[in-house]
């Protein structure tokens, strides 16, 4: 069984066909957030979404004692926030600037002004939504009887893209795949003795991309 692609937030922009998407992230706003800094907390109202032009965003829930559980760190070409903006409910999770990142903002109006040049784009929305969101929940799925070296490369497949190198740490991996730090740094040593991956300081270099796919089942 092949996995299905992993999806980060929903990634309903990047679904979009080429022209309908560069039309509406161009409507949208640029904004600049640092490492560190808070981009949206768990309650706030729903007003945007952002696209991730460059950088990275941790998305989790912080705890009573502070502590951010990471469910997911996504990158370049990824959306999120879509969900509760769309459905008009408060933010149901907390979203960190991972790193220095440059994001595009889409609120009402920019959305608004697209449907207006172009109704056949409210279908296109509803149907690349409920496809991605379908595809969160078959990922899921796959990923429960996963071990942890499989999970692991799932993950560096999802963070990488098409790029040769991933910016994480491996606290943040750990958060991701749902292990403790020598759980992690045991998959990763699996990895490397395989020749698939090189750990850095703060980075992972894949170099057995293909050897990666079969690992985590795709």
């Amino acid at each position: 069984m092949n996995a299905p692609a992993p999806i980060a937030g929903t990634g309903f922009v990047k679904a979009l066909p080429e022209a309908i998407r560069s039309d509406l992230l161009a409507r949208g706003q640029v904004r600049n957030f640092a490492r560190g800094q808070i981009i949206q907390q768990r309650g706030d109202e729903a007003k945007e979404f952002w696209f991730i032009e460059t950088g990275s965003v941790q998305v989790g829930r912080y705890g009573m004692d502070g502590r951010l559980t990471l469910f997911a760190l996504i990158g370049a070409g990824d959306t999120f926030g879509e969900l509760a903006f769309l459905g008009e409910f408060p933010r149901t999770v907390d979203a960190i600037a991972g790193s220095d990142c440059r994001l595009i903002r889409i609120g009402q109006s920019e959305l608004q002004s697209l449907m207006d040049s172009d109704p056949a784009v409210i279908g296109l929305l509803l149907k690349t939504m409920a496809l991605t969101v379908q595809e969160s929940f078959d990922l899921i799925e796959f990923s429960r009887n996963l071990s942890v070296p499989q999970r692991l490369a799932q993950a560096l497949l999802q963070l990488s893209g098409d790029r040769p190198q991933v910016r994480v740490t491996q606290q943040d991996l750990a958060d991701l795949v749902g292990v403790s730090r020598v759980s992690l740094g045991k998959a990763v040593a699996k990895l490397e003795q395989a020749g698939m991956i090189e750990p850095g300081y703060g980075s992972v270099t894949i170099r057995d991309r293909a050897g990666l796919q079969d690992m985590g089942g795709r």
